[in-house]
């Protein structure tokens, strides 16, 4: 099997089209909904918590009906996630034709790409992917990991950030560049990670 490559995309403009209006969609629409992207959904119907979440995000364009094929064109990223399996095996045979990336909510090896399991730590994200093939184990990583990084210091992590963009202009030295990021990189692994620590 082939190995996926791990990408973070940008989003921010780019079309994307969500089919559903149940749990699945609500999931990939809580993925969705800060991207930036210009997000259409078509669903026959939507569950309460999904209505609730696409009242929240700003320009979304919402229809109520049965979805076509055709109703792809144009768009540059698609989730397909009806309950109706028929229907999204015709959605992944149009988008294969047009090659518009979709994922396939109800048949991983349909999909072009997968959703991760992720969180946030300040200006860092972290995801985790079984490529997909057990969503359940990538949560269970993920919460994992969440342990390992502090969750109250977002902005320790925001200086160390803007820390290394300040040395990178003021140390022309690459070398004492490294030196200067290693040194506080390890500061903060033992303040705030090492395994002796109370704080």
């Amino acid at each position: 099997m082939n190995k996926l490559l791990p990408v973070f995309i940008k989003l921010e403009n780019k079309k994307v089209l969500v089919v559903g209006g149940g749990n699945v969609a609500l999931e990939k629409l809580q993925h969705l909904k800060d991207t930036g992207c210009a997000l259409t959904v078509i669903s026959k119907e939507f569950k309460s918590e999904t209505a609730n979440l696409l009242s929240s995000i700003k320009d979304t364009k919402i229809e109520t009906r049965e979805v076509n094929v055709s109703d792809l064109d144009g768009f540059d990223l698609v989730y397909s996630a009806t309950n109706d399996r028929q229907t999204n095996r015709d959605l992944v045979e149009y988008a294969k034709q047009k090659k518009i990336w979709i994922n396939c909510a109800d048949d991983p090896s349909l999909c072009d790409f997968y959703s991760s399991a992720y969180f946030d730590r300040g200006p860092i994200r972290v995801a985790v992917s079984t490529q997909g093939g057990f969503a359940g184990l990538a949560g269970t990583i993920r919460t994992i990991l969440e342990e390992v990084l502090p969750k109250d210091h977002d902005q320790e992590l925001e200086n160390l950030l803007e820390i290394r963009n300040l040395t990178k202009s003021k140390l022309g030295d690459p070398e004492k560049r490294k030196a200067a990021l290693k040194f506080l990189l390890g500061e903060f692994k033992e303040k705030y990670l090492s395994t002796d620590t109370k704080s």
